[in-house]
């Protein structure tokens, strides 16, 4: 039980880290304070829901609804590590490419 603990307790601290202001000043230089934005807003939804969000919806949000090229989404994701906040992102890509 004490690894289950752990791994949630890390998982809590990743998301807290994420929407915090020390996750936006880190990365606003390289991908604008909107960009992280969205991201965090999706963060606080899900949480709020209760109901994990599918990484395939995040790019179509990014890439159809605020115009960002999809290499730079991808660039986003592979630079903070999106499998760390498994499950609460559910990694789709797999099946919607």
């Amino acid at each position: 039980m004490d690894n289950l603990s752990s791994e949630i307790s890390e998982f809590l601290e990743q998301i807290d880290y994420a929407l915090s202001f020390e996750f936006k000043d880190k990365w606003k230089h390289r991908f604008s304070t909107s960009f992280i934005n969205i991201f965090q807003q999706k963060l606080i939804t899900a949480l709020k829901r209760q109901k994990p969000f599918r990484l395939s919806g995040l790019i179509t949000t990014y890439v159809t609804k605020f115009n960002y090229h999809r290499e730079y989404v991808d660039d986003f994701l592979e630079c903070i590590d999106i499998r760390l906040y498994r499950p609460l992102v559910i990694d789709d890509r797999a099946t919607a490419e």
